[in-house]
């Protein structure tokens, strides 16, 4: 017989339910300011410094919430990881729009490299998550936004959309993932 084990009926507190919302969230705040990024980029919008600190301030966030609960190293641990991955991705946007297809392929394999850090760091750090669901959900971002970039730049807008609203929804099963280990980490291991 499997037993499962109980919660007590002591309330959770109030901090402990937002950093569970915040986790929830901020891959899709991630992924919202990326496409906002592709947006103003291939426009030409001249906002790009303004998208860029909205994007610091979200991987500030995921380094926040990491060091709330692993501790303040394993927060700039992760922050340095998401920043490569967002300056690769800049990086293979500038490429695309160069029209430098061998350096699109070197960076799209960068950020498939980073997806593989970020897998095993994640994991190494919570023991309930699982290295191979991350690399799955990295990969999938990775595809989508790569995607994402490669429909606006080609002013496809209408698949930009459709691309677009897959990664929501992709960033909503990542962020219950993430929250849910976040959440069982500090309820169960306890």
């Amino acid at each position: 017989m499997k037993f499962i084990k109980q919660l007590d009926s002591t309330p959770i507190p109030l901090n402990r339910l937002n950093l569970f919302f915040e986790s929830r969230i901020i891959w899709r705040d991630f992924a919202t300011w990326i496409h906002t990024y592709l947006a103003s980029v291939f426009a030409g919008f001249g906002n790009q410094d303004s998208i860029e600190v909205k994007l610091k301030d979200v991987i500030t966030k995921f380094g926040i919430i990491l060091s709330t609960v692993f501790g303040g190293q394993i927060g700039e641990q992760y922050n340095n990881l998401i920043f490569n991955l967002l300056n690769t991705f800049k990086s293979l946007v500038d490429a695309q729009i160069r029209g430098d297809v061998n350096a699109v392929n070197e960076y799209a394999t960068q950020l498939y490299e980073n997806a593989d850090q970020i897998a095993a760091f994640l994991a190494r750090i919570n023991p309930y998550w699982e290295e191979n669901e991350w690399k799955t959900l990295l990969y999938q971002l990775n595809k989508l936004i790569i995607e994402d970039s490669t429909r606006v730049l080609n002013k496809e807008y209408a698949q930009s959309i459709e691309v677009f609203d897959r990664l929501l929804n992709l960033t909503s099963i990542m962020g219950d993932y993430y929250s849910k280990g976040i959440r069982d980490y500090l309820t169960l291991a306890g």
